[in-house]
C-alpha cells in the first residue's frame, strides 16, 4: 500500500511573503494576511506564496517583515474579536447584500442576476478604476441566488410587520381594502390585496399580501384566504370599513359571494364595484351604425396585422407617404384604451390604407377601399376618433393612487355636464369640440351632415344616461360634508352628530387647518378631536374608488413571473416592488450574523 504524500508544514519565515497559517481540522493551510484568502495545501511553498504577493499585492512587496507581522496579529485577533475591523468589514458586506437584493426585487429581476452579472461587473469596474486590492472586498459580499432570495424574504417580512403594526395603531381604527384575483403565466390564481388607512395624520396606501388560490376562485375561497391572513396577523373584519372589488359574481354576490360573506362578519362594511370598470362598461355604449364602423376598422387592421408581409409592405408605404406613424394598432376588448387608439391611428392613416387596399385585388380589400371612399363612413370614423379621444383622456384622469370616491364623482359629474353641453352644441350645428368630424364634413361639403348630426346627438344622450345609471354613488350631503363642512346645514345631520358638528364649524383652528391642509390630512387630523363627524367622512374617504392598485400589481406580476420564472413565489418580491414602506436594513443587519462569501 502506497504511503500518503508528505504534508508541508508552515514555517514562520513565510510571513515575509505575507502569509500566516490557519488550522482546519488539524491541518495547516496558508492564509494571506493582506486579503485574508486561504490557499490550498499544495500552495504551502515559498514560490507559490511569493507569486501570490507579487501578482495580487504588488504595492506591498517593499514592506518589511514587521509590517506584515502586525497584519498577522490583526488577522488573528479578527478571528476571535467580533467587534474588530474584520467584523465591521463583514457587516458592510452584509449591508451591501441587503441593498443589492432590494434593488433586484424592485427591478423585478431574477435572483441569480447578482452572481451572474452584478458582481462580475463590479469587480471589472473596481479592478480597472481603483485597483486589484479593492476587488477582494466585492468578492466577500454574499450575493448568491439563495442568499438574495433570503434577503428579499427578510426585507419583505420586515415591511409586512411595519404595515401590520401601523394598521393596529391606525388613528381612526378603521381601514379599507381593495382586492382582485387573476391568473398568472403558470395558470395559478393569484389574489392581490391592498389596504388604505390613516397614520401620522395622513392617508397611506400599502400592499397587504399576495396569495395563491390553489383550487377554485369562488367568493368563499377568497373570503377564507383573507380571513386566514387577518387571523394570523391579529386583524379583524370589524375594522374593515370598505371593500372595493371588480364586478365578478364571485366578488359581488350578496349570498355566497365575497360581499355576502363579509357582510355576515361585519354588516357595516361598505362594498364598491370598481368605478373604472363601471366607466369602461358605460362608455362601450354605441349605436348600431357606429358599432358597424368600429367593426370595419378592426377588420381592416386585422387584414394587415395578421400577415407579416402585409405589415412590412404597409410600413414601407407609410414611409413613402412621409407619414408620422407607420404601424397600425391592434384592438383588444379587455384593454379599455385600445378602441380609441386603434380608431385614431386608422383615421390618421386613412389615405395610406386606401392606397394599400387599392393595390390588393382581393374581394375584402375592394370592400375596404369602397368604405374608405364613402364620405358618410369617414364622417362616422372621424366622430369615433374624436369621442374616443375624449373618453380615453377622461379614463386616464381617473387612474392613479390616493384617489377618493368623492374625486371620482366630481369628475363624473363634470363629464355628464360636458356631454349635455356637447349635445346642445351639436343640435345647434356647432362642432368645435369634434375637430376631426368638422374636417370630414368640410371635405365632403356637408354631404349627409344632418344624418351624422342626429347620430351624434343620439350617442351623446345615450352615453350620458348610461353614466348616470352606472353611478348613483355618493349622496349630496355626504359630498358637501367631505368637500366643505363649514357650509353644511346642521339640521341635515343626524341628532347625535349635531352638537359636535357645531363645535367643529366654530373652531377657528379647524378653519385655518381646512384652508392650509389637503382634505385627507384635514379629516385625519379632525378624527381625534371630532370623532363622530370624522367617522362619517373617513368611511367614505378611505374607500378605494377602483381596483387600480390591483391592476397595477398584476402588470408588475406579469413582468416578474415569466415563463422562465414560472415557479416563483411572487409575494415577497411583489411586496418590495409595490410597497411604499422601506425595509429597515440596519435593523436586519444588526440581527443577523455576517457570513462573508468565499
Amino acid at each position: 500500500m502506497a504511503s500518503s504524500a508528505k504534508k508541508r508544514q508552515y514555517d514562520e519565515s513565510y510571513i515575509q511573503y505575507g502569509f500566516t497559517a490557519i488550522n482546519k481540522s488539524g491541518i495547516e493551510f496558508p492564509q494571506c494576511v493582506l486579503c485574508h484568502k486561504v490557499l490550498s495545501l499544495e500552495c504551502m511553498k515559498p514560490s507559490f506564496l511569493k507569486r501570490h504577493l507579487n501578482s495580487c499585492h504588488p504595492s506591498f512587496i517593499s514592506k518589511n517583515a514587521a509590517f506584515l507581522k502586525q497584519k498577522e496579529e490583526g488577522l488573528k485577533r479578527a478571528r476571535f474579536d467580533r467587534s474588530g475591523h474584520f467584523r465591521q468589514q463583514n457587516e458592510a458586506g452584509l449591508r451591501a447584500s441587503y441593498m443589492v437584493s432590494l434593488r433586484i426585487a424592485q427591478e423585478k429581476k431574477p435572483h441569480n442576476i447578482a452572481e451572474k452579472l452584478i458582481v462580475p461587473c463590479c469587480k471589472d469596474i473596481i479592478r480597472c478604476v481603483i485597483g486589484c486590492d479593492a476587488e477582494q472586498k466585492v468578492t466577500s459580499v454574499p450575493l448568491s441566488n439563495d442568499t438574495v432570495h433570503r434577503r428579499i424574504v427578510d426585507m419583505s417580512e420586515d415591511v409586512k410587520q411595519q404595515v401590520i403594526a401601523e394598521l393596529k395603531e391606525a388613528s381612526f381604527g378603521k381601514f379599507a381594502i381593495q382586492l382582485d384575483e387573476s391568473t398568472d403565466v403558470a395558470a395559478c390564481a393569484q389574489l392581490l390585496v391592498f389596504v388604505r388607512y390613516v397614520t401620522g395624520q395622513d392617508f397611506k396606501e400599502e400592499f397587504l399580501f399576495c396569495h395563491t388560490l390553489n383550487t377554485t376562485t369562488r367568493g368563499e375561497d377568497i373570503f377564507n384566504e383573507v380571513s386566514l391572513f387577518f387571523e394570523k396577523e391579529g386583524l379583524s373584519w370589524n375594522n374593515v370599513c370598505a371593500c372595493t372589488t371588480d364586478g365578478a359574481p364571485a366578488m359581488l354576490g350578496r349570498r355566497s359571494g365575497f360581499r355576502g360573506r363579509v357582510n355576515q362578519g361585519n354588516p357595516e362594511t361598505k362594498h364598491l364595484h370598481c368605478m373604472l370598470h363601471r366607466y369602461a362598461l358605460a362608455s362601450k355604449t354605441l349605436p348600431p351604425d357606429l358599432k358597424l364602423v368600429l367593426d370595419d376598422v378592426v377588420h381592416m387592421v386585422n387584414a394587415i396585422k395578421s400577415s407579416a408581409l402585409n405589415t412590412r409592405l404597409f410600413s414601407l408605404l407609410c414611409q413613402e407617404f412621409g407619414s408620422d406613424e407607420e404601424v397600425l394598432l391592434l384592438h383588444t376588448e379587455v384593454r379599455w384604451l385600445s378602441r380609441g387608439n386603434v380608431v385614431s391611428r386608422v383615421e390618421s392613416l386613412k389615405e395610406e390604407l386606401t392606397e394599400f387596399f387599392k393595390c390588393d385585388n382581393k374581394a375584402k380589400s375592394l370592400e375596404f377601399t369602397k368604405k374608405l371612399s364613402d364620405s358618410q363612413w369617414l364622417q362616422k370614423l372621424a366622430y369615433l376618433s374624436d369621442i374616443f379621444l375624449r373618453l380615453n383622456s377622461f379614463n386616464l384622469s381617473l387612474q392613479g393612487s390616493f384617489a377618493t370616491v368623492s374625486d371620482f364623482m366630481d369628475k363624473l359629474r363634470s363629464l355628464t355636464m360636458k356631454l349635455e353641453l356637447w349635445e346642445g352644441k351639436v343640435k345647434d350645428g356647432n362642432l368645435s369640440m369634434f375637430e376631426h368630424l368638422g374636417e370630414a364634413l368640410d371635405k365632403s361639403q356637408n354631404t349627409g351632415k344632418q344624418d351624422v348630426m342626429q347620430l351624434v346627438q343620439s350617442h351623446l344622450a345615450s352615453l350620458r344616461m348610461e353614466l348616470q345609471s352606472y353611478f348613483p354613488e355618493l349622496s349630496e350631503l355626504e359630498s358637501k360634508l367631505i368637500r366643505n363642512p363649514f357650509i353644511v346645514n346642521v339640521h341635515l345631520l343626524p341628532d347625535n352628530m349635531q352638537e359636535e358638528f357645531l363645535e367643529l364649524v366654530n373652531d377657528s383652528v379647524a378653519k385655518d387647518a381646512f384652508e392650509t391642509l389637503s382634505l385627507t390630512k384635514f379629516w385625519a387630523k379632525m378624527s381625534e378631536i371630532y370623532p363622530l363627524v370624522s367617522k362619517v367622512v373617513l368611511n367614505s374617504l378611505l374607500m378605494f374608488p377602483s381596483t387600480y392598485l390591483c391592476e397595477q400589481g398584476f402588470s408588475t406580476l406579469m413582468n416578474m413571473k415569466t415563463k422562465h420564472r414560472s415557479r416563483l413565489n411572487v409575494e415577497h418580491d411583489l411586496r418590495l416592488c409595490l410597497s411604499n414602506t422601506a425595509p429597515r436594513i440596519e435593523k436586519l443587519v444588526c440581527n443577523r450574523q455576517a457570513q462573508p462569501s468565499h
